[in-house]
Parts: structure tokens; sequence; C-alpha cells
């Protein structure tokens, strides 16, 4: 099957692509994320798929302009729904752009590497897949690769792949500072 992969990360690509291959299924990475940010973050995750679909030679194409405001777009300034209702907005747009893309270019089938991640909604995913798989005419390669999630960890790590902190948009960077703040009060506090 000829399928479009939406790749996030390098790190989250590395089992898809491993499993794709072994399967035999022909295949293209695709990179869109708009929610990505700040620049430094997005250019760090860029980069890091870039020198991965060189080492594997995975053919690739990029929607690489960094533009935020495609991601930011979807929400008013009074009204930013909060984990996990505003994933489901960023999965569908980041879907939404791959389900286009590979009808446009000719694909059977699009998934995406967000699927690897026991960080993410497995669910909402799917969800939008499927709804967006009917939108474009275009079938969606839906595969549970979360319980290769620790392998890839490791095997990024053994190829000194650029390693992220926190999901990619700026909310998500501050829930992750927010939380760090407070387990440091919390051992501050214990430590009294």
């Amino acid at each position: 099957m000829k399928i479009l992969f939406h790749i996030c990360c390098g790190n989250c690509a590395l089992y898809p692509v491993k499993l794709l291959r072994s399967e035999g299924h022909d295949f293209a990475g695709y990179w869109y994320n708009p929610n990505i940010h700040p620049l430094e973050e997005y250019q760090s995750r860029l980069d890091s798929v870039k020198d991965l679909s060189d080492k594997w030679r995975i053919e690739m194409l990029y929607s690489d302009e960094y533009n935020p405001d495609e991601f930011f777009g979807m929400f008013s300034a009074q009204q930013i729904p909060p984990s996990p209702e505003r994933c489901k907005y960023c999965y569908q747009l980041r879907l939404e752009k791959t389900a286009a893309k590979a009808r446009e270019e000719g694909f059977e089938a699009f998934s995406t590497t967000l699927l690897i991640s026991p960080y993410q909604d497995f669910e909402q995913i799917i969800n939008a897949g499927r709804k967006l798989a009917d939108a474009y005419d275009v079938m969606f390669f839906e595969k549970d690769f979360r319980s290769f999630f620790r392998k890839a960890m490791s095997l990024s790590k053994e190829l000194g792949l650029y390693r992220q902190k926190y999901c990619g948009c700026l909310f998500s960077k501050q829930e992750r500072e927010q939380a760090i703040k407070a387990k440091e009060m919390l051992r501050g506090s214990q430590n009294k």
C-alpha cells in the first residue's frame, strides 16, 4: 500500500518506519507541524527529521515553512481550551493537511507517527483520521504503534537524534514548565 505518513518528529518516526518497511509498504514521510513553537524548537525537530530521512533513505515531502499562525489561528485569545480538548484541534489540523496532500499526490492512504506516543490521545487521533479518510476519499492507515515507544526512544538516543521535552505547542511547553515548578515547590516544602 502507498502511504503518506505524517511525521511529528524523528523519534516517533523510528519504529513506524521500520514496521512499514518490514510489512512491504511503499510510503513517504510528510512534515507539517505548525503547532511546534518556538522557532528554535521547530527547527531542531525539522533538522532531526531531515537527518533521519538522510540516514535511513526515507522519501520525504516537506511543508516546512514556519507558520505558527496556522495553529494559533484555531483559537480565540479568550477561548483556548485545555488539553486534551485543545489537542483535538491540533490533530485535526495536521491530519487534514496530510489527507489532502495524500489525495493530491496519489497516495492510497495516510497515517501519522503520533500513533506511537502514549502521551497522545490515541482515540482522538483515530477518530480524526477516520473522518478525514471519508472526507478526502483516501484510506486512514490505523496501527497502534504504542508498544514500540520505549524501544523508539532508546534507538533515538543511540542514533543521537534530538529528543524534545514537550509535545510541541506553546501551551504544552507552559504546562510542562508549570508541572516542573510545582514539583520543585513540593520538594522544597518537604525539605523544610
